[in-house]
């Protein structure tokens, strides 16, 4: 049997682990110059990459595609965000796009001074700010102004109050016009609603992965792309996959990551598992050694795998060599429930297992007459959000990205006789908070108190029992 420092020599010898190293170190401008998240910088790459008059020759194709990441995410006028998206660019007239607008200047034509908005006690500055005409298609004369804003956040908190602000400003300026009001920011700011992250659903939040993903990648793939522009685009897209806060977050990763990362822990799975289970040991010389080639040698490697192993949710618990107090993993419940108030009724759905929450939480929305079948059709993203690549209960155990169900348990729907399958490798806490998601999509008041109660499922390392699969 091989030895545990065999195994690593061997895993950091791969191919695609060195690969993954090559592209992780690849220099970026943007951290040369000790600006990698610098909040300006962002608004005024954004303002370049969707300006169709600058010279990266895409004309409005970013903008188009930037829209498609806000229909993703909005949860009204979907259809009507996605029209537009879809409109001839020949429909497009005198666009105007400023960086960091002054919120009391809100028409292009209105010119702002220093000393003006010093004065001003209700400051506020929009980090993008669009205007273009759409014409009619069937009347030529006749235009509508379509506004887009654009608050970015990246080490800055969401501020609701600001929001509001924001949002009443617009409604007062724009009231006959059409204006969407967008918020980019981190994934970990987004909550399970626009509504619940900004204070009203009139906002609409997307992530720094749906811009990579949605804008910048096809825009990288374009054959109108500037070669003088390309360069740009990748180096910022680079400088979004570099962490940040301490190295505790990044911003995106990209597809070249993720297939590296799938490869390695496909043939490598023991290793991660051995490291996984060393690191919750007590120290010795083994441990330390394992942590030295994990947290220091090959540190932003395997920082990078912990990540997209996480963001893809496929491991239920990754190797922590942190002391034993900083130390969590999720609690596994010997019962697990959800509370659910609905039509002046009140109940309580118990389980012992993540498969029979499901299949006695689907039964209950069918036995209401709830339009489950509605909700489900494309497939239910897992999680607590919209923006994963992997489904909870679809039509088919494939997910979003194209990957087979891992664990697979099915329900047979009492109203359609049709077959639903559940991806069921799964922690009980995904799981609350998906079902949790189901039920507010259907209307449905749900709380779970284990989640609230516990800290989202998180406990100190020396209470907690590791997770089993199910």
């Amino acid at each position: 049997m091989k030895s545990l420092k065999r195994m690593l020599y061997e895993l950091t010898m791969d191919k695609d682990f060195v690969a993954l190293k090559f592209l992780i170190d690849r220099p970026n401008v943007f951290h040369v110059a000790g600006a990698t998240h610098l909040e300006t910088w962002h608004s005024r790459f954004l303002s370049w990459i969707l300006d169709p008059t600058e010279r990266h020759m895409l004309g409005y194709y970013p903008f188009q595609r930037f829209l498609m990441a806000v229909a993703e995410s909005a949860e009204e006028n979907i259809d009507d965000i996605t029209d537009i998206a879809m409109l001839n660019v020949n429909q497009f007239r005198n666009p105007e796009v400023i960086a960091e607008k002054d919120i009391n200047k809100l028409d292009i034509s209105e010119l702002e001074s220093i000393d003006e908005t010093e004065k001003n006690d209700d400051k506020g500055r929009l980090d993008v700010f669009f205007k273009v005409n759409v014409v009619n298609d069937k009347d030529t004369q006749e235009e509508k102004r379509l506004i887009l804003a654009v608050e970015q956040k990246v080490y800055a908190r969401v501020d609701v109050n600001q929001c509001n602000k924001y949002l009443r400003k617009f409604e007062e300026k724009f009231k006959d016009e059409t204006f969407l009001l967008i918020a980019l920011v981190p994934k970990s700011q987004m909550k399970e609603s626009n509504e619940a992250t900004f204070g009203s659903s009139k906002w609409i939040g997307i992530d720094y992965q749906q811009l990579v993903d949605i804008v910048l990648m096809p825009c990288l793939e374009n054959p109108d792309l500037s070669i003088y522009a390309k360069p740009i685009i990748q180096q910022y897209v680079d400088a979004l996959r570099m962490p940040y806060k301490g190295k505790r977050e990044k911003l995106a990763t990209i597809e070249e990551e993720r297939t590296l990362v799938r490869s390695i822990y496909d043939r490598f799975e023991d290793v991660f598992k051995a490291i996984t289970k060393i690191s919750n040991e007590e120290d010795s010389e083994e441990r330390n050694y394992v942590n030295t080639v994990v947290t220091e040698t090959y540190v932003e490697v395997f920082r990078t795998i912990k990540w997209i192993l996480n963001e893809e949710d496929d491991v239920e618990e990754i190797w922590n060599f942190s002391t034993g107090f900083q130390r969590n993993i999720y609690k596994r419940w010997d019962e697990i429930n959800i509370n659910i108030k609905y039509v002046g009724e009140e109940i309580t759905i118990f389980a012992n297992t993540v498969p029979e929450l499901w299949k006695k939480t689907l039964l209950w929305i069918e036995e209401q007459n709830l339009p489950l079948r509605q909700v489900i059709e494309e497939g239910f993203i897992l999680g607590g959000g919209n923006r994963g690549n992997r489904f909870a209960i679809a039509f088919q155990p494939i997910h979003k990205n194209r990957k087979k169900f891992a664990s697979i348990h099915t329900y047979e729907s009492i109203l359609t006789g049709e077959t639903y399958y559940l991806e069921t490798k799964i922690n009980p806490q995904s799981a609350m908070k998906t079902i949790a998601k189901l039920l507010n999509n259907l209307g449905v008041e749900v709380h779970t108190p284990l989640l609230e109660n516990n800290g989202d499922g998180l406990v100190p390392d020396n209470q907690s029992i590791l997770l089993k699969e199910y």
